[in-house]
């Protein structure tokens, strides 16, 4: 009997754990809004980045230092 009742109990978490995961159309869902927030970040940080370049002064060389 108690072989019937573990076997009962670990079906019934285990349909419970199956039956609580979000269904796939809400995981895509998540997903598209994680995205959409991700890229919202990028577009504020890329903002607030050019905002505070220091531009090059008129008439001021510019040397690529990349070139060796």
């Amino acid at each position: 009997m108690k072989k019937a009742y573990i076997i009962l109990s670990v079906t019934i978490l285990t349909l419970a754990f199956v039956k609580c995961k979000p269904a796939a159309e809400d995981r895509f869902k998540m997903h598209e809004n994680a995205k959409r927030i991700s890229d919202s970040i990028g577009r504020v940080i890329d903002a607030a980045m050019a905002e505070v370049a220091i531009q090059p002064k008129d008439g001021a060389v510019v040397v690529d230092t990349t070139k060796k």
